[in-house]
């Protein structure tokens, strides 16, 4: 068994590289990346690299959705994606100058109409068994209901299927509190999370007033500094490998979350897991657009990450 990658709130991506990007100029963009996209479609995209394929779940809409549909059909991904008639599939821009520096520039998305989340919630019931993880990531679509996120962390633990979420907001906070098994998280998030500002500590504290409730890992990246994850078996620190030629850093928690999978997905030690997701994280840095690795780089920088147990 492998896992589902949920991606709610799935969107156009279009990726530009101006290498002297300055605000309030006019620039002709000759080289357009247009892909289908969202956090969770760029967690699958790397895990393909690593070798792992794993079928998208989410909502699509309008012409924008059809092109979604047809482009992930493209890329040869299984995909379980409900179809409504609440507007049209958002479409995210990003603009990466020459030093790796992005500008993002994304639409929230259409209203998902009651009747897609219920059609929407007993088919992640369905599938749900059949996958040993299901990775819930990006933003949360307009219109869901409160109680969504929670069904989806009891729906999973329901039927055996490991839940880690990397969303933000209201939906993180709801899933938490119903128990979610996971939690991959940056800082700001975590910050907004507890209503605290962020210290190796508040993660580990943190993790302890959840784990009676389920979590069983919580892992809070923060940029080119050192990550902090936690399992009931202790604090770790996270440090990322040194890198030269940084061309964009969008989607590298995206990676970050793809090692982490195939780490947890192939059974390895939880240091090794980390490992593996600070290499493919630094990995997606050395390329233009969100999710794209290397394999080879990953596991090489994998093995100069330093993770050390601190607590």
């Amino acid at each position: 068994m492998n896992a589902l990658i949920v991606n709610l709130n799935l969107s156009v991506d279009k990726t530009v590289l101006i290498p002297g990007f300055r605000p309030g100029r006019i620039y002709r963009v000759k080289d357009t990346l247009t892909m289908p996209g969202g956090k969770g479609v760029n967690v699958a995209r790397a895990l393909r690299s690593l070798g792992i394929e794993t079928p998208i779940a989410g909502f699509v809409s309008g012409h924008n959705g059809r092109w979604i549909s047809e482009s992930l059909k493209r890329e040869a991904f299984k995909a379980y994606l409900q179809r409504h008639a609440g507007g049209e599939s958002r479409v995210c821009y990003t603009v990466a100058d020459s030093g790796g520096v992005t500008t993002d520039l994304n639409e929230e998305g259409p209203l998902v109409p009651a009747a897609a989340q219920e059609a929407f919630l007993r088919r992640f019931a369905a599938l749900a068994p059949s996958f040993r993880a299901a990775a819930v990531c990006g933003r949360t679509p307009a219109g869901l209901k409160k109680g969504f996120y929670a069904k989806l962390v009891r729906r999973a633990a329901g039927r055996g299927c490991f839940a880690i979420f990397d969303t933000s907001g209201p939906a993180l906070t709801e899933a938490a509190a119903a128990g979610a098994a996971g939690i991959k998280v940056n800082r700001e998030e975590f910050e907004e999370l507890c209503g605290r500002r962020f210290s190796p500590g508040l993660v580990a504290e943190y993790f302890r007033g959840k784990a009676p409730r389920g979590l069983k890992v919580l892992a809070v990246t923060d940029g080119s500094s050192s990550a902090y994850a936690v399992s009931p078996f202790g604090l770790w620190r996270i440090s990322p490998p040194g890198l030269r030629g940084l061309r964009s850093a969008v989607g590298a928690g995206d990676s970050f979350m793809a090692g982490f999978l195939y780490g947890f997905l192939n059974g390895f030690a939880f240091e090794r897991t980390l490992q593996l997701a600070a290499g493919a994280a630094a990995s997606d840095c050395l390329s233009v657009g969100a999710g794209f690795i290397n394999r080879r780089q990953a596991l090489s920088y994998a093995s100069k990450a330093a993770v050390v147990k601190v607590g």
